[in-house]
């Protein structure tokens, strides 16, 4: 009867431990930071979609050997397990540039024009961009333009557009004029080949300009560092605001 023993005794173990792994290393705390792409919510869906991956042990197997799950806009995710039942997903969300509006759906690039992802979805704080005439695109490749150098321009305005966090919803070129709409509010930049004192002046204008409501035209197309920005309010023809935010005591 000995071994009838010492058989229950390994049942029971392997039993014992078998519940303590399914059931007793359930995660049941996701902390989710860094993304301002997606919702924490959309980072769980992506990340937990294999079996048994809601499981401290299946979940960290699965990450040392399979790597972790990602969506499109996404760099890479940090993973941390702060204990048995809580982790931790640091997020860094990939550069997104822009987008353009193509048959119904929004193809979205980088900021080296790269084709990340293509899907009807508006993604919210991305600029349309449109005017530019491609001739073909693939997911991971870069577009092929008719105007490699006027599409170049448009990166680099994208880029700063995103470094200085300037509402822009539209970025519209017009034989090589540019023209951005953010809200009620028209920036004419006008043709050329850097926009990087129109875009560090913007960042303040424009924050400013929805903080009071303004509408109108921005004409910025002989703009130089330390211009005064005049809006031309639509309100009435020919009345002109600066919205240019006044030094501080400490600056002046």
């Amino acid at each position: 009867m000995r071994w009838y023993k010492k058989l229950l005794l390994i049942m029971a173990i392997i039993l014992g431990g078998a519940c303590f792994i399914f059931f007793g290393l359930k995660i049941d705390t996701v902390k989710v930071e860094g993304t301002e792409i997606y919702t924490e919510e959309e980072i769980k869906k992506s990340v937990f979609t294999r079996r048994f991956s809601d499981n401290i042990l299946f979940f960290s197997l699965y990450n040392k050997f399979l790597g972790i799950n990602k969506l499109p806009f996404v760099e890479d995710i940090e993973v941390s397990c702060e204990d048995m039942h809580t982790v931790k997903l640091h997020v860094y969300d990939k550069t997104v540039s822009g987008c353009i509006n193509y048959m119904g759906q929004y193809i979205y690039f980088d900021r080296d024009g790269v084709v990340l992802q293509s899907m009807q979805e508006k993604k919210k704080g991305v600029p349309v961009v449109t005017g530019i005439h491609f001739v073909a695109f693939a997911v991971g490749e870069a577009f092929d333009v008719k105007d490699n150098s006027l599409f170049a321009t448009i990166m680099n305005l994208s880029q700063l557009i995103s470094h200085y966090k300037i509402p822009v919803k539209r970025i519209h070129v017009s034989d090589g004029d540019v023209v951005l709409y953010s809200d009620d509010i028209v920036v004419m930049l006008g043709k050329k080949e850097m926009y990087d004192d129109e875009m560090s002046a913007l960042s303040s204008v424009l924050e400013t300009a929805g903080e009071k409501g303004l509408h109108g035209t921005i004409d910025m197309k002989s703009f130089q560092a330390g211009d005064r920005i005049i809006l031309n309010s639509s309100e009435s023809p020919g009345k002109k605001k600066s919205v240019k935010k006044e030094k501080s005591q400490k600056e002046s």
